[in-house]
């Protein structure tokens, strides 16, 4: 099959489609909009897309940083109708059948809103291409789950573009939130809903937005930057209680 892009009407049949299967979760994906001539457009240069099974999203982040490596980064981050159009053709590996259902998830999981801060991280497929371009050694603590959803951990970082944007911190993530014994995240991290002493979900977004006004973290190092973070991120060998 040759990669495409959804046109605005393609987008919005898709998202019918979506709408349908919410209360006919059985129903199969529509295939017939992939090669509609009416509702989507080739992508130049023509490239060819395999029909594969993704195990977790480390599979899918490799296998669309090669099948996109012919576009420039730019043209893929906000190309909407060629993220939806994957979504689509992939679409029982991001939304499997199990038992004869699916569970649908918001529109934004599937359909590509680039303009939206708040979605454009959450797209299952773009999210896992964006991480690997972000990340692509230290990245255990994201690729690992299946692309079919987005664990707290992703979705924690990916939602903080400050964040991302420092050129060492996915190192200082991985040494950090790594448990080594156990070849998961620590835990704790990101589950508990209190303000925890060294964890992702408040205090290390906290510690940076403090860091930020004194320091030009995108200079640093991942052991400077560790060492600024303070004495609660030092204890990496145990749960955040």
């Amino acid at each position: 099959m040759i990669l495409r892009r959804l046109n605005q009407a393609g987008i919005e049949a898709f998202r019918q489609f979506l709408e349908t299967c919410r209360s006919h979760t059985d129903i199969n994906h529509p295939c017939d909009l992939l090669e509609d001539s009416a509702l989507t457009t080739v992508v130049q240069p023509t490239i060819e897309v395999d029909q594969r099974h993704f195990g977790e999203r480390r599979d899918a982040a490799h296998y669309l940083n090669g099948l996109l490596q012919p576009l420039s980064d730019h043209q893929i981050e906000s190309d909407a109708g060629l993220w939806t159009w994957l979504s689509l053709c992939f679409f029982d590996e991001i939304c499997p059948l199990r038992n004869g259902r699916r569970q649908i998830k918001k529109d934004y999981s599937y359909i590509f809103e680039p303009m939206n801060s708040r979605h454009v991280y959450r797209h299952l497929l773009f999210v896992a291409w964006r991480l690997l371009k972000l990340a692509p050694t230290h990245n255990r603590l994201f690729l690992g789950g299946p692309v079919s959803s987005l664990d707290q951990a992703t979705s924690e970082v990916m939602k903080r573009l400050y964040i991302t944007r420092i050129p060492c911190v996915f190192e200082v993530l991985d040494r950090l939130y790594w448990d080594k014994n156990r070849g998961r995240i620590r835990s704790g991290v990101v589950t508990t809903e209190r303000v925890s002493p060294g964890d992702l979900r408040h205090r290390f977004p906290i510690r940076i937005r403090q860091l930020e006004m004194t320091y030009d973290l995108q200079s640093l190092n991942a052991d400077q930057l560790i060492e600024l973070l303070g004495a609660e991120f030092q204890n990496t060998d145990s749960p955040i209680t």
